[in-house]
This record gives structure tokens, sequence and C-alpha cells, in this order.
């Protein structure tokens, strides 16, 4: 931008003052026409340099303000937040249920065998009946809540990943849990079953880990 001084700015209106006496003392048509449209371009050029120097100092004691964002932008920019939001709302929750199946997969994988529990007797056996229920429960919760997120575009493919997984796991549950009710199977397969599934869920949930 043209650098303008105040001097400059206040010498040009001074001189456009100077010209519209001169204008208003000027004898004949010809004279007043002249001087006149002499006057005109000189607060013209006075008014364009006025202009700049007020452009000049808005710069200087940063005055200049952004233009108005358009209702195009404000809604564009609200549908991204609202995006970013339900992003991060489904990844704080998907990081729950990754810790949650996990946890249940360790806890099946350690399940004893089932030769081993029939040795404990019938009082130690219902605590292991008891607690073969409650991973039952809890991996079919786990399913039911993973079953119930909704995941972005983005995250549909580790989505798909998990929800198998969370079935797999509810599918180990049940099989600790049906083991009781074999009682002819003395070799625990339905146990050994379970573990392999769970050690199945564990390997999937470290691939969506290593993926994020």
């Amino acid at each position: 931008m043209i650098g303008v001084e105040l001097v400059q700015v206040a010498i040009l209106w001074c001189i456009a003052g100077l010209s519209s006496i001169c204008a208003i003392n000027a004898r004949g048509l010809l004279r007043q026409l002249i001087s006149w449209t002499i006057v005109v371009a000189i607060i013209g050029a006075a008014l364009f340099f006025s202009y700049m120097k007020v452009e000049n100092v808005k710069q200087e004691f940063g005055l200049t303000f952004p233009a108005a964002p358009t209702e195009d932008s404000i809604a564009a920019n609200s549908s991204s937040g609202i995006a970013d939001a339900e992003n991060d709302t489904y990844s704080v929750a998907e990081k729950q249920m990754i810790e949650s199946v996990l946890a249940i997969a360790d806890s099946i994988i350690a399940f004893p065998e089932w030769r081993a529990i029939q040795a404990q007797g019938i009082e130690r056996r219902e605590g292991f009946e008891s607690k073969a229920r409650f991973l039952r429960n809890r991996s079919m919760d786990s399913y039911r809540q993973i079953r119930n997120l909704t995941p972005s575009p983005e995250k549909k493919l580790s989505y798909d990943v998990l929800l198998a997984t969370a079935d797999n796991l509810r599918l180990a549950g049940y099989e600790v849990h049906n083991q009781f009710g074999l009682d002819a199977d003395a070799s625990g397969e339905s146990i050994a079953k379970a573990r392999e599934r769970a050690n199945q869920v564990k390997s999937a949930i470290l691939t969506i880990i290593s993926k994020e």
C-alpha cells in the first residue's frame, strides 16, 4: 500500500480549500468552469489519500477486522464440530469396550481346567460355576453394548472387527458356563473351546489397537 503522511493529506485539503475560494471569486463562466473542475479533482485526490491514510492507521494499531462469517461457513463449521464430537464420543466408548473385552478374555483364559475343578469338591465347584456364569453374563453385556455403538464412516471397518470379536467372546463365555451342565464330559472340552476363542479375541483386539 502507498505510504501517506498526515502532513501531505493536510496540504491537499488546504490546496482544495484555496482552490474553492479562487473558484468562487472567478469571473466569467469559462473561468468558473475550469476552476471548479480543478477543485473537484483536488478534492477527489484529497479524499483518496485521506482514505489511504486511514487504512494505514488501522493496520498500525491493529484495528482491521476479519470479514464476518457467512451462513455457509457457519453451517460447515457447525457440522464439522458435531462430527468431531461424535468421533470423540465413539473413540472413548470404543476404548472402554476394548479394555472390557480384553479383561473378560484374560479371565476366560485363566479359568481352571475342568479336571482341576472336579478334583476340588462340590463346594469349590459351585464357586467356579458362579464365576463362569458371571463371565457369560459379562461377555453377553459387552456384545450388546458394542452392537449399540454408532461408529463414524472412518471407524466402520474397525467397528465391524470389534463387533465380530465381541460375538466370539460371547460364545467363549457361553462355552465356559456350558461346561458345568456337561457332567458326562470329564475332558473339559467346552472350557478348552472357550480358551481358544478367548485367545482369538485377544489377537483380534491387538490388531485393532495396532491400526489405531
